[in-house]
């Protein structure tokens, strides 16, 4: 059924942009934009079943080594060293940027997933505090987090809305939410420039249900009790790539080529460990982040958000 009112603002009858496919060639969904907040969209918003089918185990573990070595600097850079305290990870995937935190902080982690199978090895292979489904479901008691990750998943859940209140609800007052998101018109520009090119839909290749505008995240935030502490943009050169101002990749558009593969693998397969020096993933981690710009720029691809409450805020003026 189609959507009749935008999921974020609530504005009437949003616009048809083009039709987008996920894991194969069908169904086919249409990307609507909100004609007021400027959302997009997919319409209808996938089934669970057609989710799962696009999160199969092959979705998991090609950069498993990368996710350890970032987890690792994470826990070094970004956490407070002289406390300890309860950290999550939603979509936590196979768990492996968790392990990294738990071997260089003295945090307790835990995670949450929708896959069954990634779900699994996370418990049995890296011995992991990890819930399996959506975060709602984990059913996590109130104020019991201190740090909250959140990178590149808000885009994938079907209500953003109760995603962030739950987030809020487990969220320590003095906590920190820290969020990774595509910044949605940019995210959105290339399906759009793949079916006008081709004439026939584009795949979604990162399996997106939501393309956020600037107003939309802010509306988000401030519905569910967040104060944005600092922001960030990254991703500046695939942004000005996928908004016509730098040249494209010859080979773009194979990436948003459907598939007619109806193969599905039934168990996690990982590559092997890639040799690095020591000191690389740091190096990697400090290198992206000087190209980073402050603030929050239209022309990047995603944003790098730190998430207060404003029960904290309140609580300062006093």
């Amino acid at each position: 059924m189609s959507i009749e009112n935008c999921p974020i603002c609530g504005a009437k009858a949003p616009a048809a942009l083009c039709p987008v496919v996920l894991a194969g060639s069908e169904p086919v969904y249409t990307l609507a934009e909100c004609v007021k907040c400027r959302t997009r969209f997919l319409d209808p918003l996938p089934t669970t079943g057609e989710l799962n089918r696009f999160y199969a185990p092959q979705y998991y573990g090609s950069d498993w080594f990368k996710q350890e070595g970032k987890g690792r600097v994470f826990g070094r850079a970004m956490l407070p060293q002289d406390a300890k305290g309860n950290f999550l990870d939603v979509g936590c995937s196979l768990g492996h940027f968790l392990s990294g935190i738990r071997q260089s902080s003295q945090w307790d982690v835990f995670g949450v997933e929708v896959s069954p199978e990634a779900v699994a090895f996370a418990r049995e292979k890296l011995n992991l505090d990890v819930s399996c489904g959506e975060l709602s479901t984990a059913a996590f008691p109130d104020n019991f987090f201190d740090y909250i990750h959140v990178s590149n998943v808000l885009e994938h859940v079907r209500n953003p809305h109760d995603f962030l209140k739950e987030c809020r609800r487990i969220l320590q007052v003095s906590g920190r939410l820290y969020l990774c998101v595509p910044n949605g018109p940019v995210d959105s520009s290339s399906l759009i420039r793949y079916y006008k090119s081709e004439g026939s839909p584009a795949r979604s290749k990162d399996g997106h249900l939501f393309f956020f505008s600037l107003g939309a995240l802010k509306k988000l935030f401030q519905d569910a009790g967040f104060e944005i502490i600092s922001n960030r943009t990254y991703g500046i050169r695939r942004g000005l790539r996928a908004l016509g101002l730098y040249p494209q990749r010859p080979l773009w558009k194979r990436h948003y080529r459907p598939s007619e593969s109806t193969q599905v693998q039934h168990a996690i397969q990982l590559p092997d460990r890639k040799k690095r020096l020591p000191g690389y993933y740091a190096y990697r981690f400090y290198q992206a982040r000087l190209k980073m710009l402050p603030g929050l720029w239209r022309i990047g691809l995603d944003f790098e958000i730190l998430l207060g409450t404003d029960d904290a805020k309140s609580l300062a003026q006093f």
